[in-house]
This record gives C-alpha cells, sequence and structure tokens, in this order.
C-alpha cells in the first residue's frame, strides 16, 4: 500500500490535470457536438493550448515558457519569464493574466475536493489522516472524544460540556474579497460536480458523461464572465452575499453536524444534544458595520434587518412544505396540541378569516392534526415574509390575516408543540426527523439567520454626546476628564427623564449615529431587553489597558445591573455575561505580529482573571483576518493555543469575506468546518494548556520589545519607508479595484491612517507580507546569541502559544519569494530607496528564516507539514508568473496611464495573486 504522502500527491495532482483538460477542451471545442464527442476519456485531455486559436500567440508561447518553470524554477527561466512578458501588449498581458487566474482556481478547486474527499474516506476509515495533520487538527468527533476519556474525562462530563457549548461564527465584508458573487457562485456549483464525479461506479456511464458536461459548461461560464467589477459593492450588496452563504451551504450542513454529534455522543454511551441546543450560531456585520464606512446608514440597516428575516421565512416555509408531506399522520395529537389548535379557530373565527384548507379534504383536514398546525405556522410565515419584505422596502403593510412572526421563541413554540406531541403519542422516531432539523435550524439561525452586529468607531458617539452636553450648556464632554465623563453618564442613565432632545442641534454624522439607535429601538425591531455592549480593544496600548478598563465597567452600578441580554433563543446553560473583542489587524500594524500576538495572550489572561475575581462570566469575541498578519491561519491551531480559560465553552470568531468561499464554500467544506470548530472548543474548554512557566514568560516578553522596536524602527521611525511601501506594492493601484464597499483609508496620512486589510493587501500582492515577520528574526537572533536556543526549542516543544505563532510565521516565510520581491524593486522602486529600506527588509528576512529553523530544529521551511508545502508549491510556478505580469502592468500604469485593458488585466492578476496565497490581506 502507498504511503499517504505519495498517494495525497498523484490523487491532487490528477484533479487539477482532469480540471484543467475539461477546461481546454471546452475552449477548444466550436460547437455542443464536437464538445460532446471530446468527452470519451475524461482525464486524459490534451494540456496543450496550440490549438485553441482564440488564445493569442504570445499567451501561448508564455504558457509554454511557464510550464517549463513549473519543472525549473531557475533564475533564468524567470528572467526569461521577464523578458517575454516586456514583448507582449495590453490586450496579450490581460488575456494571459485572466489565464494564470483560472489555473489558480482549478487548483483550488480540486485542493477543496481533494480536502473534503480525504476528510469523508478517513471518517468511514478507509484512509488514515497524514502526519503533518495527526493531533487535534486532524481529529473528527468520534476521535476527539475518545481521546478525551483516554485523559481521564468522562463521558458525561464532555456531555454536560458540549450541552453549553456555543460557537458563534461572524460573517463579515471587509474589502477582502477579490472575486466577485457571480463567479464564486459557480466555483460551488463546480465543487459539488466534482462531489459528484467522486461517486464514480455508483455513477451510471450516463449520468457520469451529464456531470462532465455541466462541469465543462460551468468552466467555460467562468470563463465568460468577466472576473472584474465594473462597480463597487455597496453594504447591501454585501448582506444579500452573506445571507447567500447561509442559504446555498450553512442551512443545509447543520443539522449534519449535529446528526454526526449525536452519533458520536452514541457511541460513548450518550443521549442526542437537547433540542434547543444552541451548539453553532451566526453572527454577521454585512450591513451593520458602520466603522469608517459612510455608506452603512440606519436605513441601510434597517433594509438589510427585514431583508435577514424575509430570507429566513422564506426558508423555513420550503421546510414546513416538506413536513406537510412527512407528518400526514391521522390522530388528535396532545392534549395540548388539541388546545392549541382549538383556540387558533376560536381566533381566526373571531377575525372572520375561516378555514384554509391546505389543498386537502376538509374530512383529512379534520383528522391530520399536523397538518393543521403546520397550517398555522406557514400561514405565519408568508405573514411574516410579507410583513418584512415592506418593511425593507420602505412600504406599508396591510394589518390582516395572521399576525407575523415577531421574535424566534414565537416560531420555536409552535415547532416544539408539534416535536412534543409527536413523543407523547408514541410516534417519536417521527419528529426526529426533518422536523428535528428545522427545529436546530431555528435554535442555530432564527428569524433573521445571522444576529447583527451594529459597529460604530467610538469618537462618532463621542460627537454625539458632544452635542448633547453642548445643547445643555455643560461644554463639550470630550474634553472632561475621564472620570467626570463615567460619572455623568451614570447618572444620566439612572434618571428616567430623557437625555436627548427632538430639537438637538448637531452635525449630520451625529444626527445619523442617534438615527440608528432611534431604529434599533423601533417597536418592530423586537428588542425588549438591553443590547449587549461589547468593548473591542485592539491596538498595542489598548490590550494592555483592557483589563482596567473593563474593571471600571464591572464596578459601575448602572452597568452591572444591565450587563447583557440573551441571545435570540437562550441556549441550555445561558446566563448573563460579558463580551469583550479583541482586534488582530491593528495591533499587529501597530506593533507587529510577534508582539501583537503576546499582547493579545496576556490580555486575555487578565481579563480572564478579572471575570472570574468580579463573579461575570466571559466571552471573547475574536476579530480575526483571513492573513496571518491580522489574525488569520487555522482557527484549530488558534483554539488551541488560547491562553487556560479564555475558552470556556464559548467563542465568538469573525470569518472574514476572503475566506468564507474557502471555510463555507460548499455544504461539506461547512461541515468540516463546523467539526473542528466544535472539537477544538471542547477540547480548550475540558483539557485547555497549562500556563507558561515564568522563564517562558520571561523570554517572551523580551522578544515581545526587541521585535516591536525592530519592526518600528523601520516602518514608522524610518522616513523613507513610505515611500519605499507606495513604489514597490500596488498600495495606490488597489484603491481603483472594485472590491469593498468600506474605503481604504479612515483619513489622509500615512501608514497610521491606513487601515490594516490594505496594508496586508499590498505586502501580500508583491509576496514580501513584511508585517508578518519583520522584527522576529532580531528578537531571537538576540535570545540565541545570549545562549537560550535550548529554552526557545523547549518554548516550542511545550507551549502551544509559542509553537502556533512560530509555525504561522513559518508558513508565511513559506510563501515569502525574494526573487519576485526584488523584481518589484527593479520595475517599481527608485535606486536611491533600494538600498536604506529595500535592503534592511531583506536582511531581516534572511535572518528570521535562519532563526526560525534553528528554534523548530528543521533544515527548511515547512519540513514538518509537506501538506501545506505541497499546496505552495503546486501554485508557486503560476503565481511567479502572475508577478512578473503584475510587476509589469504597475510600471506601465505609471508611466503611461491607465486605461481600461491594464486595468483588467491589473484585477485579474490581483485576483490570482489572492487565489494562490490564500487570501488578499
Amino acid at each position: 500500500k502507498s504511503s499517504f504522502k505519495d498517494a495525497d500527491q498523484f490523487a491532487l495532482a490528477q484533479d487539477v490535470k482532469f480540471i484543467r483538460s475539461l477546461f481546454l477542451k471546452a475552449l477548444r471545442a466550436r460547437d455542443v457536438e464536437e464538445l460532446i464527442q471530446s468527452k470519451t476519456s475524461d482525464a486524459d485531455g490534451q494540456l496543450s493550448v496550440d490549438d485553441i486559436k482564440s488564445i493569442p500567440e504570445s499567451v501561448r508561447n508564455l504558457l509554454h515558457l511557464s510550464q517549463r518553470y513549473e519543472h525549473d524554477d531557475s533564475e533564468t527561466l524567470f528572467k526569461e519569464l521577464d523578458d517575454m512578458v516586456k514583448c507582449m501588449s495590453g490586450e496579450d498581458i490581460k488575456t494571459a493574466a485572466r489565464m494564470y487566474l483560472e489555473l489558480l482556481n482549478h487548483a483550488n478547486l480540486a485542493e477543496r475536493n481533494y480536502r473534503v474527499r480525504r476528510w469523508r474516506e478517513y471518517k468511514r476509515g478507509g484512509q488514515q489522516q497524514p502526519a503533518a495533520a495527526a493531533g487535534p487538527a486532524a481529529q473528527t468527533l468520534e476521535d476527539c472524544f475518545r481521546d478525551l476519556v483516554s485523559k481521564g474525562f468522562t463521558p458525561e462530563q464532555i456531555y454536560r460540556s458540549l450541552v453549553s457549548q456555543n460557537t458563534e461564527l461572524v460573517l463579515t465584508a471587509h474589502p477582502t474579497q477579490a472575486a466577485r458573487r457571480s463567479v464564486l457562485t459557480k466555483h460551488a456549483e463546480l465543487s459539488r460536480l466534482l462531489e459528484e464525479y467522486d461517486r464514480g461506479l455508483q455513477l451510471m456511464p450516463t449520468q457520469r458523461s451529464e456531470v462532465v458536461t455541466q462541469m465543462q459548461a460551468c468552466l467555460l461560464s467562468i470563463w465568460r464572465t468577466n472576473p472584474v467589477r465594473r462597480h463597487k459593492p455597496n453594504p447591501e450588496d454585501e448582506a444579500r452575499y452573506g445571507l447567500s452563504v447561509v442559504e446555498e451551504s450553512l442551512w443545509k450542513a447543520l443539522p449534519t453536524h449535529y446528526h454526526e454529534v449525536d452519533n458520536a455522543l452514541n457511541v460513548i454511551g450518550q443521549p442526542p444534544l437537547p433540542i434547543n441546543c444552541s451548539l453553532l450560531t451566526l453572527g454577521s456585520w454585512m450591513g451593520g458595520d458602520r466603522d469608517g464606512n459612510p455608506f452603512v446608514t440606519a436605513a441601510l440597516t434597517k433594509r438589510v434587518v427585514y431583508l435577514a428575516r424575509m430570507r429566513a421565512a422564506q426558508l423555513y416555509l420550503g421546510e414546513v412544505d416538506d413536513l406537510r408531506w412527512e407528518l400526514s399522520v391521522a390522530g388528535p395529537g396532545s392534549d395540548a396540541m388539541q388546545d392549541f389548535l382549538r383556540e387558533r379557530e376560536r381566533i381566526r373565527a373571531a377575525r372572520g378569516l375561516g378555514q384554509d384548507a391546505w389543498g386537502y379534504s376538509p374530512e383529512d383536514e379534520k383528522e391530520e392534526h399536523y397538518r393543521r398546525l403546520l397550517e398555522h405556522v406557514r400561514d405565519r410565515l408568508e405573514a411574516t415574509v410579507r410583513y418584512a419584505a415592506a418593511l425593507s422596502e420602505g412600504r406599508g403593510v396591510a394589518a390582516n390575516g395572521e399576525e407575523p412572526y415577531s421574535r424566534t421563541e414565537e416560531l420555536a413554540k409552535d415547532l416544539t408543540l408539534m416535536y412534543q406531541s409527536l413523543h407523547e403519542c408514541g410516534d417519536g422516531i417521527l419528529a426526529e426527523g426533518r422536523l428535528r432539523d428545522v427545529l436546530r435550524r431555528v435554535y442555530s439561525f432564527g428569524l433573521s439567520l445571522c444576529r447583527l452586529d451594529i459597529r460604530q468607531e467610538s469618537k462618532r458617539h463621542e460627537e454625539v454626546l458632544d452635542a448633547v452636553t453642548s445643547h445643555l450648556g455643560l461644554g463639550q464632554f470630550s474634553t472632561w476628564a475621564e472620570a467626570t465623563k463615567v460619572q455623568w453618564l451614570t447618572n444620566e442613565l439612572h434618571s428616567k427623564r430623557p437625555l436627548i432632545s427632538r430639537d438637538l442641534e448637531c452635525s449630520e454624522s451625529a444626527r445619523e449615529v442617534l438615527n440608528v439607535f432611534d431604529m434599533i429601538a423601533e417597536k418592530e425591531a423586537g428588542i425588549k431587553e438591553h443590547l449587549r455592549v461589547v468593548p473591542l480593544f485592539e491596538t498595542k496600548a489598548d490590550l494592555q489597558n483592557a483589563p482596567a478598563c473593563m474593571e471600571l465597567l464591572f464596578r459601575n452600578s448602572w452597568y452591572s445591573a444591565n450587563l447583557s441580554s440573551p441571545p435570540q433563543v437562550p441556549n441550555v446553560g445561558w446566563v448573563p455575561h460579558q463580551e469583550v473583542m479583541v482586534g488582530y489587524s491593528d495591533s499587529a500594524k501597530d506593533a507587529g505580529r510577534l508582539t501583537s500576538a503576546w499582547e493579545l495572550y496576556k490580555a486575555q489572561e487578565e481579563l480572564v482573571r478579572l471575570s472570574d475575581e468580579q463573579g461575570v462570566p466571559l466571552r471573547l469575541f475574536h476579530g480575526r483576518g483571513g492573513s496571518v498578519g491580522r489574525g488569520g491561519g487555522p482557527q484549530w491551531l488558534a483554539i488551541a493555543s488560547q491562553p487556560a480559560g479564555s475558552v470556556r465553552g464559548n467563542l465568538r470568531v469573525t470569518i472574514q469575506g476572503e475566506v468564507i468561499e474557502s471555510y463555507f464554500g460548499t455544504e461539506h467544506m461547512s461541515d468540516l468546518t463546523f467539526e473542528r470548530y466544535s472539537t477544538a472548543i471542547l477540547r480548550s474548554s475540558l483539557a485547555p494548556p497549562a500556563a507558561p512557566s515564568a522563564a517562558f514568560r520571561e523570554t517572551m516578553e523580551r522578544m515581545s520589545a526587541t521585535s516591536c522596536a525592530s519592526y518600528r524602527a523601520i516602518v514608522f521611525e524610518t522616513p523613507a519607508f513610505v515611500d519605499y511601501f507606495r513604489a514597490c506594492t500596488p498600495e495606490q493601484e488597489l484603491k481603483l479595484l472594485n472590491i469593498g464597499s468600506r474605503p481604504s483609508m479612515r483619513k489622509a496620512g500615512g501608514i497610521e491612517s491606513l487601515r490594516a486589510i490594505p496594508w496586508m493587501f499590498a505586502w501580500t500582492q508583491v509576496r514580501m507580507h513584511v508585517p508578518v515577520w519583520f522584527g522576529v528574526g532580531t528578537a531571537l537572533r538576540a535570545e540565541i546569541d545570549a545562549g537560550r536556543l535550548e529554552l526557545l526549542q523547549d518554548m516550542y516543544r511545550n507551549w502551544p502559544f509559542f509553537q502556533s505563532t512560530i509555525e504561522l510565521v513559518e508558513a508565511v516565510l513559506a510563501k515569502v519569494d525574494v526573487g519576485v520581491g526584488k523584481l518589484y524593486e527593479e520595475c517599481l522602486v527608485p535606486e536611491a530607496l533600494r538600498g536604506p529600506v529595500g535592503g534592511r527588509i531583506w536582511a531581516e528576512h534572511a535572518l528570521t528564516v535562519e532563526c526560525v529553523t534553528r528554534v523548530t530544529g528543521r533544515t527548511s521551511l515547512l519540513g514538518n507539514n509537506p501538506v501545506l508545502k505541497r499546496m505552495f508549491d503546486l501554485r508557486r510556478p503560476i503565481v511567479d508568473t502572475l508577478n512578473v505580469l503584475q510587476a509589469r502592468l504597475l510600471k506601465d500604469m505609471r508611466t503611461s496611464g491607465t486605461n481600461p485593458d491594464l486595468q483588467e488585466a491589473f484585477a485579474s492578476t490581483v485576483q490570482g495573486i489572492a487565489s494562490g496565497m490564500g487570501w488578499t490581506g
């Protein structure tokens, strides 16, 4: 039997070849008949482009040269690539960039499909996991339970922990998703077809042929679709995309995950999870995040809220329609259900609504009581659709028929009545099918699919308070001492009189803030409790000050009495708690990745200590981006390396636009993602890592200070750095792309005014990733020179936090390409800047690679992770060529000015490089 590594390499290469051959056949065929005739052999198609006349000759020559470069990535061939691109026209560069973008997308689709296939084969017992994925990362639910039992935890402990566990995944729409929704939808369909094709011998020849035809049609449709947005998406577009992810994959995947949890619990002798358990819930910033985005207004947020409710009701309507055929049970049901139906008929008669038979005879209706109750649910859901649609469109709602559902509890109550009745009447097996799945969706998705966060920059709230205090003749709130601000606000909150008068004179921006709170307070919003307040600590200084700030809040008389509101439907074991968000992006941009990671770790430790001291349960909300420079990376690794006590059965984390497709692009990818989150949080809750020793902490403190000083010395204290950054990277040109709705800068200025996302975006495009690793080498070298290499190696082996920090830096170092970075310097950076800035960057890079490999004890980067290394190696030759194209495009755009062809070609290179790197920024 061949090793997993050999089989993995072969299977993945075959998958990529198969997709590319289908793509090129579709381009080569002149009509449908020719395409059908070319399908006699699915996987051995030609990979040559010589006879595809729609591809220009110069592009065909570049593809031939890059194929040679795949097998020999020498400097000589790299220079030949650059020389060839110099002679290409703008139109041909545009075609080439688009072709390489598609080749990378094919690799990503093949890799994603193979990952799911490998995972499912492993769960069926037909495949072993690779060594690189051994341990918690590779654990299924059954693996995780078995491992915990071996560590001394009882099955009952595992069950109790799971029952109260909650993971909330918050979808965000930062300006990072380079691909259009039209293309992403086609990618999801292609993934589905690849999974169907994998059924192999289970398919009849005709079925197999039809799947191949559909894949070729999908590939050709993607090729014919312009990948470049003509207009920037607005926040409502982004919100609609987020809802479509829920509808197309998460909605289907969630019941499957619960089934797997129940099955795994059964293996260790435990009952299924309670029906009202909220193991997974969803949140969203799409349409609610107004931090620096002037296009997210109160009116838009209101539209998004009701749009989400309308689409949720439509999804539930589809499920209720299916239940109608399933629950054709004759019989009166439980006493409680009979009482409910009698009361419903009385109310309908009083309103003059009469009976509404649902497509079957009155005789059937009299005995099929479950269908009668489903009729009631259907009527209320239809009323909810009409009501929400009208409000989202700004129309009035006619009061007729059934009342719409206004709270999730109402829908849950009606469905639970049926569920309990079936069990009471001896038909429990019928309750444990589709009805149970619908109820679990209700407890996870609610009536809104995703809980919408209302986010705003704190200075905007301060602006409103300035207007209020000025109006009252008290001066400007922002000029007061902190203690005065706190005391005055506390007194006003305790007071029953209104604080803000309707005739308050204020700026337009302050009025918009007030409009948001008016919108939240509207009766139709269904808000009965105080909304939770979630402070965000992100910069180095903020993280250091977080414990003191939270202690002031906990000791405040009004705040402690109005701590937190429950979720849409309280899950088992829910208690009031404090949610605190810790941000990864700005702290890394402010102080460097190593210091950011350490300050986040310490802040969480102190927040846990404080919450225990004050008796207030803590829920940490991790604002992670897609890239390592903004807190990204494998989520199981991030969870496993959290401080002890910071994951106590609950976690909230952002899933940012760029990685939503990677995690949730298909139903099966969503299922895999759910499983990894559930097992990682369970393990971290029951068996958290030990606290680091004093020696570990002291070493980390020294390295953090050294790394931060080195990072800030070049980024903030080197006058030429900003000029180098803007010359070497496409930071300015990225603003031309229609990627996200939010502006890239909060205000005019240098690095400090640039958002963390475009900061990382620009470095990612040129394959340098400077903010992730700069300063790390200097810090490690200082410790090694002081004779502490063995201590560092001990930290790497025995401290999960330090191990994950080093391995994430190592993974990014493996993506850095010195040759590509120096090509951008040669093409774009004035010679006077290359030595003072570029020379320091490359020297630190070489030092960091050397020191990281010494700490890990490996001779090369990613020596312990062949899976990740293979993923990079598979994409590197194609991405290298895209970088050559982009460097030349940037030079032309800056010297000759931009035009539509150059801009579209540049956009394709941006998407391709982002696809190859796995993130934009």
